[in-house]
């Protein structure tokens, strides 16, 4: 096992121990990885690292995704998503994709970019490499998170009722139509599949699992900050935690802490 961790002091990786990486970026607050291509992000200096260069990119960096030897950003700073260019760094393209836009994922046949639009409310559908947007939804609340699965977009709403709380809905793809699942107390942490068609979200200081089809959580586990990344396998659960400067695996409920400190961000390859 394999994770990459972008800590205030850099980035680091561990593997059977905690080794810092040789990475020229003094705070690593974004990571994305895919296919043997790497970057990260330090939002403090607005540069970007893609294992070779350093980059300008905008402030407010949200989201990040590596695609096809391209770079992806989502800042909340400009409203903005760009392309940037893998090997020189340069702007390809550049969109509007909301107000405050705050995540982002790839649709399975690659060549569709699904973005949370933060506080507009919409959820977008926009093209690659054009970045035109091919459809766009109205979910309630602020549009803070998302994943897909099997044909849907499952995606997490910040909502006021009295407090702030986490609203999770779906949006089938095929239909175009929103359905409210469940209400979270606290702010939108992070979604992520299970692996078995269902899933698990943060919010407030709380991780819950859903079963497929279900709209009650079958465990819930607290004391955390505000869990920001989710991976998940057959029997382990990746969650990084910045709120508690902390990443771990959970296995059966127990908590390995992998880093404590720092953390900023981290991504299990």
């Amino acid at each position: 096992m394999t994770v990459l961790i972008g800590r205030a002091d850099g980035l680091y990786q561990y593997h059977n121990g905690l080794t810092r990486c040789d990475c020229p970026l003094g705070c690593v607050s974004a990571l994305a990885a895919s296919g043997g291509q790497l970057c990260a992000v330090d939002n403090t200096e607005h540069l970007l690292w893609n294992g070779r260069r350093l980059i300008a990119v905008d402030g407010g960096i949200e989201a990040l995704l590596c695609w096809r030897g391209h770079i992806l950003t989502l800042s909340g700073e400009t409203d903005s998503l760009t392309l940037l260019d893998g090997s020189t760094g340069q702007p390809v393209t550049l969109s509007p994709a909301g107000v405050y836009p705050q995540d982002m994922c790839l649709l399975p046949d690659g060549n569709v970019a699904a973005v949370c639009g933060g506080a507009d409310g919409f959820i977008r559908l926009m093209a690659l490499p054009a970045l035109r947007t091919l459809q766009q939804y109205r979910v309630p609340g602020f549009a803070s998170r998302l994943m897909f699965q099997q044909g849907a977009l499952y995606v997490l709403c910040t909502v006021e009722d009295g407090s702030l709380r986490c609203l999770i809905g779906r949006l089938p793809l095929r239909t175009g139509r929103y359905e409210a699942l469940a209400v979270l107390p606290g702010l939108p942490g992070a979604i992520a599949s299970d692996a078995h068609g269902g899933f698990y979200a943060a919010a407030g200081e709380g991780l819950y699992h859903f079963p497929a089809g279900a709209v009650h959580p079958d465990s819930t586990a607290g004391g955390f900050g505000l869990i920001a990344r989710i991976q998940a396998d057959d029997r382990t659960v990746f969650l990084c935690d910045p709120v508690l400067d902390l990443c771990c695996l959970m296995q059966d409920g127990h908590r390995q802490p992998l880093c404590e400190g720092g953390v900023q961000c981290a991504l299990l390859l």
